[in-house]
C-alpha cells in the first residue's frame, strides 16, 4: 500500500474510533453494523465495511458521520464516483446552531477533509475526458457519451468548458434510455446519469422528472434519501449552488478565468496568484459561515474583489465578452449578477 494510503487510512480509522460518540446514532442497529463496518476497517476489509455502512445508512440515511465515512472507504477503493455522490451529501451540508457546537465542529472538518480530495478527483475527471479525446472517433457513441458524464462529474471545471458537449450527450443518453422513459425497463444507474447531466445543462425540469419517476423504483431508505436530497438541491438558486462549489474546492482559478472570460496569457504569476488566495479565502469563509446572511457577504466580498480588480488592469477582459457586454450596454457588474455573483 501507498504512504498516502496508509496517511488516509489511519486519518479514517482515527475518526471512526469517535464516530459513534459524535454520530448520536438513533437506531441501535445502526450503531451494530457502524461497528461491524469499524471491525472490518480494522482489518482492511473495506469491502465488508462499504457494504455495513450501506446497511447502517438505510437504517439512519441522514447520519452525516456515517456518509462520510462511506465515502472515505468508496474512495479509499478507487470508486470515486460512489465517494463523490455521498461526500458531495456532507460537504453541502449546512452548519445548524440547533445541532450544537461539537457537531458543527465536526462538520466543518469533514469539509475541509473533502475539499482535499477533490484534487485526485479531478485528476481523475481530466483522464477520463482524454480517453474520450483519444476516441472520440470511435462509433461506440454510447461508451463515449458515459465516459463524458464520468469526466464531468468528477471535474466540474470541464463541463464549462465543454458546454456543447452536453447536447451531444444528452441526445446519446436519451435514445438509448428510450424503454425507461416508457416505463417498461428502468435503468436505475444510466437514468440518473441523465438527470445529472440534464442539470448541468441548465434542463432543471427535466432533470427533476428523472429524479421523481426515480423514487417510485427506490429499495430502500438510503436510496431514497439520496434521491431526495438531488431533487431538492435543484430547487437552490444558481447563487446558492456557486458558493456550495467555492466552498466544496470545485471551483478552481481556472474555472474563474474561463467563466469571467478573461485573457488568461494576459495574467501574471502573482495575478494568478492573487486569485488562486481569493478562492481559497472564500472557501475557508464558508465553511465557516452559520448563516445565509454571512454567505451571502462571502459572495458580495469576491464581487467587489473582481470589480477592484478589473478598474485596475489586473483582469482583462477577452475581446468578445467585452464587445458583448458594449453592444448590450451592459457592466461588469451586471455580468457578474448574470453569472450568479
Amino acid at each position: 500500500m501507498t504512504k498516502g494510503f496508509n496517511s488516509l487510512f489511519l486519518s479514517v480509522l482515527l475518526i471512526m474510533s469517535v464516530a459513534i460518540v459524535f454520530s448520536m446514532p438513533i437506531d441501535p442497529n445502526a450503531a451494530k453494523h457502524f461497528s461491524k463496518a469499524e471491525n472490518s476497517f480494522k482489518n482492511k476489509d473495506l469491502k465488508s465495511a462499504e457494504n455495513s455502512l450501506l446497511e447502517a445508512l438505510k437504517l439512519e440515511p441522514d447520519n452525516a458521520v456515517y456518509r462520510y465515512i462511506l465515502g472515505q472507504v468508496q474512495y479509499m477503493q478507487n470508486n470515486l464516483l460512489e465517494a463523490k455522490n455521498n461526500l458531495e451529501i456532507v460537504s453541502r451540508s449546512r452548519i445548524s446552531q440547533d445541532k450544537g457546537e461539537e457537531y458543527n465542529s465536526k462538520l466543518k472538518n469533514y469539509k475541509k477533509k473533502i475539499r482535499d480530495l477533490q484534487s485526485r478527483m479531478s485528476t481523475e475527471g481530466e483522464n477520463k475526458f482524454k480517453v474520450y479525446e483519444k476516441n472520440k472517433a470511435s462509433p461506440q457513441k454510447l461508451k463515449l457519451a458515459v465516459t463524458l458524464y464520468q469526466a464531468f462529474r468528477l471535474n466540474p471545471g470541464l463541463r464549462y468548458k465543454n458546454f456543447k458537449l452536453l447536447e451531444e450527450i444528452t441526445s446519446i443518453y436519451e435514445s438509448a434510455l428510450q424503454k425507461s422513459f416508457e416505463g417498461t425497463d428502468w435503468q436505475k444507474e444510466p437514468m440518473l446519469q441523465l438527470a445529472f447531466i440534464y442539470e448541468i445543462s441548465n434542463k432543471k425540469d427535466k432533470a427533476a422528472e428523472v429524479y421523481m419517476r426515480a423514487l417510485d423504483y427506490v429499495e430502500d431508505s438510503n436510496e431514497e434519501f439520496i434521491i431526495t436530497h438531488k431533487f431538492d438541491y435543484l430547487n437552490r438558486s444558481n447563487k446558492e449552488k456557486l458558493l456550495d462549489t467555492i466552498e466544496a474546492g470545485d471551483f478552481t482559478r481556472q474555472d474563474f478565468e474561463d467563466l469571467m472570460g478573461s485573457n488568461a496569457q494576459e495574467i501574471s504569476e502573482s495575478d494568478r496568484k492573487k486569485i488562486d488566495d481569493m478562492l481559497e479565502d472564500a472557501s475557508s469563509k464558508l465553511q465557516n459561515a452559520g448563516t445565509d446572511e454571512e454567505r451571502e457577504r462571502v459572495l458580495e466580498d469576491i464581487k467587489a474583489q473582481i470589480l477592484e480588480k478589473q478598474k485596475k488592469g489586473e483582469f482583462q477582459l477577452n475581446d468578445k465578452l467585452k464587445k458583448k457586454l458594449e453592444a448590450e450596454g451592459k457592466t461588469m457588474e451586471d455580468y457578474l449578477k448574470e453569472q450568479g455573483l
